[in-house]
Parts: C-alpha cells; sequence; structure tokens
C-alpha cells in the first residue's frame, strides 16, 4: 500500500475510518462531523493519509493554535523574565490511525509532522513555544513515549483527558 499524507480535501471520504476500540469514537465523529468545516474556516487544520490517488482517509491529524497557562506547567518557568501568564502553543487537537495502518509507527510520524510543521513554518515567523495535547487515558503512554510531559488531568460530560505538552524549543 502506497499512502500519502495531504490537506484534507472536500471530496475527501471520512466515514471508512476504523479505530477498533469505542473509545475513540469522537475521533471519527469529529472527521465525519466537524474537519472540513473547521479546515475551511481556518480554525484548525486537518492533514490526512490516504492510499495514493484514492479519497478514503486512513488517518489524520488536526492542529490549531492555541496557550497553555504558566502556572498549569507546574515547574519553574521554562523561559526566564517572560512576564505574560500564557505561553504561545500549537495543539495537537485530534490524531486518529485506522487499525489497517495501527502498529506501524504512522502515529508517531503524524506527531513527528506536527513539530516540524511548528518548527519549520510557525517558529520562525511568530511565538510558539509549546505543543500541547488533550490525551485520552489509553494514549499517555503513546505521547510519553514520544517526549511529551503531563501538566494535569481534567475531565468533560463525557470523557477523561490527560493534558500534556512538549517543549519545542528543545526539539528545534
Amino acid at each position: 500500500m502506497s499512502i500519502e499524507l495531504r490537506e484534507l480535501h472536500q471530496d475527501d471520504g471520512c466515514n471508512g475510518l476504523s479505530l477498533g476500540d469505542q473509545n475513540f469514537t469522537p475521533l471519527k465523529t469529529f472527521l465525519r462531523k466537524e474537519a472540513k468545516k473547521l479546515h475551511q474556516g481556518n480554525l484548525a487544520r486537518t492533514f490526512v493519509i490516504v492510499e495514493k490517488e484514492q479519497t478514503k482517509v486512513l488517518g489524520y491529524v488536526t492542529t490549531l493554535c492555541t496557550q497553555i497557562s504558566v502556572e498549569e506547567l507546574k515547574q519553574p518557568a521554562p523561559v526566564e523574565q517572560f512576564k505574560y501568564t500564557d505561553y504561545p502553543a500549537i495543539k495537537l487537537a485530534r490524531l486518529a490511525v485506522d487499525t489497517s495502518l495501527q502498529g506501524q509507527g504512522v502515529g508517531s510520524k503524524l506527531v513527528d509532522f506536527v513539530i516540524g510543521i511548528a518548527a519549520q513554518h510557525v517558529m520562525p515567523h511568530t511565538g510558539c513555544r509549546f505543543l500541547v495535547v488533550d490525551s485520552k487515558p489509553q494514549s499517555i503512554g503513546f505521547y510519553e513515549n514520544k517526549g511529551f510531559k503531563r501538566i494535569g488531568e481534567a475531565e468533560t460530560e463525557n470523557e477523561q483527558y490527560t493534558t500534556m505538552f512538549i517543549d519545542l524549543h528543545h526539539i528545534k
């Protein structure tokens, strides 16, 4: 199978993504119902994995701009004499890989892709220090293996997650 990573297109097939675990259903729902609207409105950017010259999405990653509170980091300020209460950041808002590609390093490559976007395209032109993710409990180990550190736990009405970050200044 020859796959490619590219921006989400309007005609991409977003219904066939299989993630295996029902806890990941919100990731499928986001792709089907929200990703294209947010992408078109420049509120988030979604990049998809597809077979070359095909439109069925086999994985995706969504990014957006965010900020992280200095207090949330629960450690000495990474930047001395930074007078603001929030650091600029990129959020890895969603990441999903079809069961047919899981266990092959595709998710790890998607994280590396986002780090590359931040380091090569965002940081040279605007302030951005951290990459942040809200991890589902079953994905914490994956993000820790990529170098993310835990900030704290949170809960919405339907799900629990752990907010994690990586300092892009040390990766760049």
